[in-house]
């Protein structure tokens, strides 16, 4: 006793508070005192009870109610448990005495189980559940011992544990691995979420499932696995026989090839040197941002036969590939790949698994300054050049639909609808600047694009990039046939794809313990508490959690009915945030209008061919533009991401204006004009030439902030005073708010609109991001403000677990 009461009146506490839950019947002597010791009722039974009934839950009351914990503050000091759990019972029972007993009135009871009572852990024993009744019944107990009789139900308690991650990929390849090629797949996750899912519960979805094509399912393990290698093959497109590349199918020959021997005189022809430096395959990575690839992709050099050194001696980044025939040889020419946007690279091979170049995360490449450089060896790309993808490094224009017109122009089936619509577009707002998504978290996705502009199941947009042909279409249905035979596999490999596991060995052990009281304030406290004062709006649904957003993960959690109707939606993100609670830079969401959703529905790869069935009241097709009023059923804004290996992912938000997570939870924090650090150049080579991001974990990565190390910079450093920043003020006026009004008015202008790269020196002003510019504004996600420092640590270290 004495060394119970020596305790902080928060430890003293906790045992009042959790002991409140108990009901039924007692006899026998008081509780804690030992009088009829061994008999129902006695010291040895209740404590017995507590220990077999209460205590396995009080690893979740651990996480956070310990000295130093997110819950040892002022208001929380009432429930305090000792980290050593021996003493579990002693505080329990001394917090019940000293919070004046009661059963239903115990603050230990009704804060952890009725809703309308406010507690950051959430409601972990809530009204009807084993939990609640056990409690209650002990409670009851104390507070009445005379009527009471303990009986033990002989169920163990085992909770599941807080920590646990899926690493992105698909439902599908876990439930594949280790079973044969016959076994049949199940049903995808990801067809549950339909209106009414998860109604009432913590996850909030109100964005849903829609089938496009009849052959979605793989029906089999074997099968499955056949699409993702296909897939590999197709996607990842390093200089293997039926490698994918740009508006050139899979095909050994394109228009846009050009010959690998010019690639390999760069350095003379474009760079204008008087010599190959020794690591030039090394330059021009680092030059576009664009990693080498892990894989064997070879390019011959100057008078080097391919065929005769296994495709040349060269190596290529991710964004080339040699183009290949059928028979395997090769044709040494090269063309351009979806990775020159979704290729990137995040620490070395050696830091840990999946870690190094990676075909699923990018922010480090500028295409602009690659086509830029390709258009001096082939006029072909130079057209690409003309049309520039991206104002700053690490971005683009990704999903366009100005340019995205430009793929069925000369359609047919369409024609003159597709002629009139393009012309149309042309007034429409630019999408500006975007940082493209991460592939790993496709297979947790309901709906692509950030604005959620089309469903998940639209497959035919992921492969546009290689549409045969375009624009000069000679036979359009067969290029349209192209996309349709190999969707599938395409699709199959990005769901495959995992996430980085954070790299300990690199960047730091995690805090096991402090992650785990993250787990439960990321999934259970509620940002819009009426104690919170949140002055952000609310969303219309969900325990108002992170969870509530995006999505439920740890594993605890996960198999709670009130937070999932199904465990198998662990991960899914299905919520639309409206842009009035968000609140992040809206010109993505505003470029995909009503002007764009009306001359969608006359476009392939919107499903403008759709039969009666996948189309709705409207005569809308289901698969379509979802920001189309006449289709949307939910609000417009942008959807909250899964965030498998979120870590890994900075800079953050939709358009990378945010350099780490630290600043997405902490707003005030976030930089006005910064840029990114550069990789160390070769001490001979210092000054000669243009060096990429900084993708080192050693020198590039902040764990404390969880994102790129970067530096801020004043108006005036890598800004153009008056231009591009107001040196008297942030917030004051500048030439770029005038052409705010360009960029509003003419989506291609943003793209069009841009100074010929004619120096090294212009390549690195395109490294710094302004944040004044449009479409580049770093506002949003400020109702995360009101987490204080500890709930803050607690939840970016569990995200490290993720």
């Amino acid at each position: 006793e004495n060394s119970v009461m020596r305790l902080p009146v928060a430890y003293r506490l906790i045992p009042c508070l959790l002991l409140a839950a108990c009901q039924g019947e007692y006899s026998g002597g008081l509780p804690g005192t030992g009088e009829g010791s061994g008999t129902p009722g006695s010291r040895a039974d209740d404590k017995s009870f507590f220990i077999e009934r209460i205590q396995p839950r009080l690893g979740f009351c651990r996480t956070c109610h310990i000295p130093e914990g997110v819950a040892d503050t002022p208001e929380g000091e009432r429930f305090l448990l000792a980290t050593d759990a021996t003493q579990d019972y002693a505080l329990f029972r001394s917090a019940w005495d000293r919070m004046a007993g009661g059963v239903d009135s115990s603050p230990l009871l009704i804060e952890a189980s009725v809703a309308s009572e406010p507690h950051s852990g959430g409601k972990p024993w809530p009204v009807g559940s084993d939990a609640h009744a056990d409690l209650r019944t002990l409670l009851s107990c104390w507070n009445a011992p005379g009527r009471c009789s303990l009986r033990s139900s002989g169920d163990a308690i085992a909770e599941l544990p807080l920590l646990g991650s899926k690493r992105g990929g698909h439902y599908w390849f876990d439930y594949c691995e280790g079973r044969p090629d016959s076994a049949v797949v199940p049903e995808d996750p990801r067809a549950l979420v339909v209106p009414g899912t998860n109604a009432g519960k913590a996850v909030y979805f109100n964005a849903h499932w829609q089938v496009c094509q009849n052959d979605d399912h793989p029906g089999t393990c074997g099968e499955l696995r056949a699409r993702s290698e296909r897939g590999r093959i197709l996607v990842a497109a390093d200089g293997e026989v039926g490698a994918g590349h740009f508006f050139g199918g899979n095909a050994p020959d394109a228009g846009y090839a050009f010959p690998a021997g010019d690639y390999a005189e760069m350095w003379s022809s474009v760079w204008g040197l008087s010599e190959r430096p020794d690591n030039y395959d090394e330059l021009v990575a680092q030059r576009w941002g664009m990693p080498l690839s892990h894989t064997h992709n070879p390019y011959p050099l100057a008078g080097e036969d391919p065929n005769a050194s296994d495709g040349g001696s060269g190596q290529l980044p991710i964004g080339l590939t040699q183009l290949r025939n059928t028979d395997g040889s090769w044709t040494g020419n090269l063309n351009v790949t979806c990775s020159i946007c979704h290729g990137g690279k995040v620490g070395d091979v050696d830091d840990g698994p999946g870690l190094g170049t990676t075909y699923a995360t990018n922010s480090i490449s500028d295409i602009t300054v690659m086509f830029t450089d390709l258009s001096q060896l082939a006029p072909q790309q130079g057209a690409l050049a003309m049309v520039s993808q991206n104002k700053v490094r690490g971005t683009g224009n990704i999903t366009n639909f100005q340019l995205f017109g430009t793929l069925t122009l000369n359609d047919q089936s369409t024609f003159p609808y597709s002629q009139v619509d393009y012309l149309t577009l042309q007034g429409e707002p630019s999408t500006g600047t975007e940082d493209p998504p991460v592939w790993w978290n496709v297979g947790h996705r309901v709906a692509k694009f950030f604005d959620a502009g089309q469903v998940m199941g639209s497959k035919r947009i992921e492969l546009s990039f290689h549409f045969p042909n375009t624009p000069f279409h000679q036979d359009i249905e067969a290029d349209k046939q192209w996309i349709l035979d190999h969707q599938q596999d395409s699709d199959a490999w990005l769901m495959s794809l995992r996430s980085p596991p954070w790299p300990e060995n690199r960047l730091g052990a995690i805090d096991t313990a402090l992650a785990e009281q993250g787990a439960i304030l990321f999934h259970s406290k509620d940002l819009w508490a009426a104690d919170m004062n949140n002055p952000s709006p609310a969303p219309a649904g969900g325990n108002g959690s992170c969870a509530s957003c995006h999505g439920a993960y740890s594993p605890r959690f996960v198999n709670d009915p009130a937070y999932l109707d199904d465990p198998v939606l662990e991960g899914i993100a299905a919520h639309v945030v409206p842009i009035e609670v968000i609140n992040t830079d809206d010109k993505r969401l505003i470029g995909n209008s009503q002007t764009v959703a009306d001359a969608s529905t006359s476009n392939w790869f919107a499903y403008s061919d759709a039969d009666d069935s996948q189309r709705n009241e409207n005569g809308i097709p289901l698969c379509g533009n979802w920001n189309d009023e006449n289709l949307r059923q939910r609000p417009l804004g942008y959807l909250a991401p899964p965030l498998y290996g979120v870590w890994a992912t900075a800079p953050y938000f939709h358009n990378g204006s945010v350099p780490n997570i630290r600043q997405v939870l902490l707003p005030r924090e976030r930089p006005r004009i910064w840029r990114r650090l550069s990789q160390e150049p070769r001490a001979d080579q210092s000054g000669q030439f243009v060096m990429g991001f900084d993708t080192s974990l050693g020198t590039g990565y902040d764990p404390e902030q969880m994102g790129w190390r970067y530096e801020s910079l004043p108006c005036g450093s890598g800004s153009s005073p008056v231009y591009d920043c107001n040196p008297a003020a942030d917030d004051g006026a500048t030439v770029q708010d005038g052409l705010n009004l360009l960029w509003e008015n003419g989506g291609l202008a943003w793209n069009l609109l841009n100074p010929p790269i004619m120096s090294d020196q212009q390549i690195e002003e395109r490294k710094v991001y302004n944040t004044n510019y449009y479409s580049q504004y770093n506002t949003g996600h400020e109702f995360t403000e009101v987490l204080n420092e500890r709930e803050l640590a607690a939840i970016m270290e569990y995200l490290k677990t993720l």
